[in-house]
């Protein structure tokens, strides 16, 4: 049976140039006087920065304060990581200001390869040594996070408020973690921060002679609260899109929820002078998670009693947290979730609400005279924030790179609590005419930007001359008094590919995507094999292939023990064929685009995009920053044409495969230098080709490794280590194509563009998804 169908549509002669091979040497950090050990730069990254958002505390950081800093390490362990060692960070700088309130250190740490991931507590250094006394070394991850409580205990007036004053104020505690492969010199490691608690802004729109807001009443509020955010309790992994889809929020058991009293509840006081809408009441209001109220257990939901005066009369009026419902009489309740800022807006006044706090307390909110808005800002993944004193706008981004070649329809996010309108002009728009937005216009408009995502449109252009001769343009967006730029940047598309293949690491799939993650994940790494369409990762060295040692990851739910071995065997593997339910995507140069409701992957089945499955976020799988896909085969052949030079390759392409199986146990993560491959890209020059450039890459260029594959007509062994290399494309060699697909092949005189079968397995590398 012929598995392996060559159809030659490009042939790219090179000339070959011998290289010697040489390792390269991470970069080591200095120590800080009198620290021995192996040293760890940490960069932690708060979100939502540059909003000073808790007024009283605002020169102290505010929300983004920290006092104390918490290091926990855990290891490879599986199915739960156990903890190795805790750490309190006593010397530690926060940028006073700037785009982000980021926080820099340097820790001296033992080496320690089993190390898998780090775990960051802020303010809250009582509540870990306590966590730690019953859940010392050894302990699993889940049990550590289920000790990790926060608890508000009562002021000498017995109020459970969150302490905003100053001085004296409360920093709010935050946690984090990212995975790690070991402890080892020169390693950089950068963990975003997530606060625990969520945050409630009221604002009175309503004239003052119709009705005047003079109290807000948290009422059934819980006073404890996870520092963590929800996790797997069998393993304590972080669901990382647990909070996407209106689920109740993790809590303790008891939670220390207050009774639904006035005497219990939490008041705030609200000044409204005149006959004019109010002020907003910004920064003042913090909540633990809570649950979702129901319609059957109204009374003790959590919620908003507000008292004022309607047409000069006390009146009670009960707010819950509510969203749009697709039935117009229902209610759909949403949680309060940690990180997140719930604005709620009076917006008109219509009657007169309850004489009494009870009788609010038991009424139905959608029912009252009172009309309000919320609006939901999950602070979550913005980075960028402007702020004018009163509202802000966020961004995940400010900078966009765009490949030269290519036309993409866009949605910019825009986070902002501004309600009013909004518009966006592209700056000098018939110097780049390629830059558009909605309707294909120069400019837009609209009202409440929160969130609505922007229309761009970017069609193709021709490279400058200089390949490192950027082109961009620039999006200017208005909001009230908030103004904040985006830049358009046209790049090569060597820019956009990761820097090294996929690879295992500590137990997860990942890829270098920087050049420091090129210290720890040099770009000659030989990475994981995969069939086309599989989340199944295999050892790329190890014959006979036998899937109980080569099957190095499988998501959860799949058991390579029962595939076996032999051909047999070897197509039990699950990847993208009509046999194992894979239906290709209407999008003909991405197969996986549309695939499983637009995410690209199956778990449960083991298919899909496995660059999509790993930047996904999904369970906890967002193993690399940003959204990353399979390269289209457009995008390869691309990534060759821009080449600078076409003859930089390395090595003698020598087949190495019998040397790598004699050892093959330890080279299981794909991390085995084949020494031989090619550099690609824009700013390829004769001099690209030395050692060091193998595991480092100058910027603007890829180094691709002669990985070799495995073979199913050898029943899944391994061949060609270091005399040719493949990589898949997400493109199927015709629109109709349901067998065969497109990769790139290398060789030392060259590459070409075949299509084969979809049973081999290739090496991925995977780029972002513009």
């Amino acid at each position: 049976m012929k598995r392996f169908k060559v159809l030659s549509k490009l042939f790219y002669p090179a000339v070959l140039l011998l290289l010697g091979v040489a390792g390269c040497v991470p970069e080591k950090l200095d120590a800080p006087a009198g620290v021995s050990g192996e040293v760890v730069a940490m960069e932690m990254i708060i979100p939502g920065f540059d909003v000073p958002v808790t007024r009283s505390i605002e020169g102290s950081k505010g929300e983004a304060a920290v006092q104390t800093i918490d290091v926990l390490i855990f290891d490879q362990s599986t199915p739960a990581a156990k903890l190795l060692q805790s750490i309190k960070v006593s010397n530690f700088t926060q940028e006073p200001s700037g785009s982000d309130y980021k926080i820099k250190y340097n820790l001296a740490l033992p080496k320690d390869e089993n190390a898998a991931l780090i775990v960051i507590v802020t303010n809250a250094s009582d509540e870990v040594d306590k966590a730690l006394t019953d859940y010392p070394v050894n302990s699993e991850k889940q049990d550590v996070l289920g000790a990790l409580k926060f608890t508000t205990r009562p002021d000498a007036d017995g109020s459970y408020k969150w302490n905003v004053s100053t001085p004296g104020y409360t920093p709010i505690p935050m946690y984090g973690e990212v995975p790690v492969d070991g402890i080892a010199p020169g390693k950089t490691v950068s963990i975003s921060l997530t606060r625990m608690l969520a945050r409630i802004d009221v604002e009175n729109e309503v004239k003052g002679s119709i009705f005047r807001l003079e109290e807000i009443h948290v009422v059934n509020y819980n006073t404890s609260g996870y520092i963590a955010p929800a996790w797997n309790a069998s393993n304590g992994n972080i669901i990382a899109d647990y909070y996407t889809n209106n689920n109740n929020p993790m809590v303790p058991n008891p939670v220390g929820k207050q009774s639904g009293t006035l005497d219990d509840a939490m008041m705030y006081e609200y000044k409204q002078v005149g006959d004019v809408a109010g002020p907003l009441l910004a920064g003042e209001i913090y909540a633990y998670e809570a649950a979702r109220n129901s319609e059957a257990d109204q009374v003790n939901g959590t919620c908003l009693i507000i008292k004022g005066k309607y047409l000069g009369k006390d009146y009670y009026y009960r707010i819950d947290f509510t969203r749009e419902s697709a039935a117009s009489t229902a209610a759909d309740y949403m949680p309060l979730y940690r990180n997140y800022k719930y604005i709620v807006t009076i917006t008109a006044a219509e009657g007169i609400g309850y004489e009494s706090f009870d009788q609010a307390l038991r009424s139905k909110s959608v029912l009252s005279n009172l009309k309000t808005s919320i609006l939901v800002v999950d602070m979550s993944g913005i980075k960028h924030i402007v702020y004018d004193g009163q509202f802000f706008m966020g961004v995940e981004t400010r900078v966009i790179d765009m490949p030269y070649g290519v036309s993409r329809q866009l949605k910019h996010r825009v986070s902002s609590d501004y309600h009013g309108d909004w518009n966006a002009v592209v700056l000098e728009p018939n110097a780049h005419t390629w830059l558009r937005l909605a309707d294909n216009k120069p400019s837009t408009n609209g009202a409440d930007i929160n969130q609505t995502g922007v229309e761009i449109n970017v069609t193709a252009i021709t490279p400058p001359g200089n390949p490192e001769d950027y082109v961009s343009g620039k999006i200017v967006f208005t909001a009230g008094r908030l103004i904040d730029t985006l830049t358009v940047r046209r790049v090569p598309v060597a820019e956009l590919f990761a820097r090294s293949n996929v690879v295992l690491s500590s137990g997860v799939l990942t890829f270098a995507i920087t050049e420091q993650d090129n210290r720890t994940i040099p770009a000659w790494s030989q990475g994981l094999f995969f069939k086309w369409g599989s989340l199944v990762a295999l050892a790329p060295g190890g014959n006979p292939y036998d899937p109980t040692v080569q099957v190095v990851y499988a998501p959860s739910g799949l058991n390579p023990s029962d595939w076996k071995g032999g051909l047999g065997g070897w197509d039990k593997i699950p990847y993208g064929h009509p046999n194992f339910g894979f239906t290709s995507s209407s999008a003909a140069d991405d197969s996986f685009k549309e695939f499983f409701n637009n995410t690209g992957f199956d778990e449960a089945t083991g298919i899909g995009d496995i660059c999509r499955y790993i930047s996904s976020g999904k369970d906890g799988k967002g193993w690399v920053e940003g959204k990353w896909r399979m390269p289209t085969s457009a995008e390869l052949e691309a990534l060759y044409n821009e080449t600078g030079v076409k003859t930089a390759n390395r090595g003698s392409f020598k087949d190495v495969t019998l040397n790598l199986n004699a050892n093959s146990g330890s080279y299981l993560n794909g991390s085995f230098d084949p020494e031989s491959g090619w550099f690609l890209g824009a700013n390829v020059s004769a001099s690209t080709s030395t050692p060091a450039n193998a595991g480092t890459p100058p910027a603007g260029t890829v180094f691709l490794p002669a990985a070799g594959h495995r073979y199913p007509n050898g029943n899944g062994n391994v061949v060609q280590v270091g005399a040719y290399g493949y990589y898949w494309s997400a493109t199927p060699y015709t629109i109709n194509s349901r067998y065969t697909v497109n990769y790139l092949f290398m060789e030392k005189d060259g590459m070409l563009f075949y299509d084969a079968d979809l049973s081999y397995a290739f090496p991925i590398r995977c780029i972002r998804d513009y």
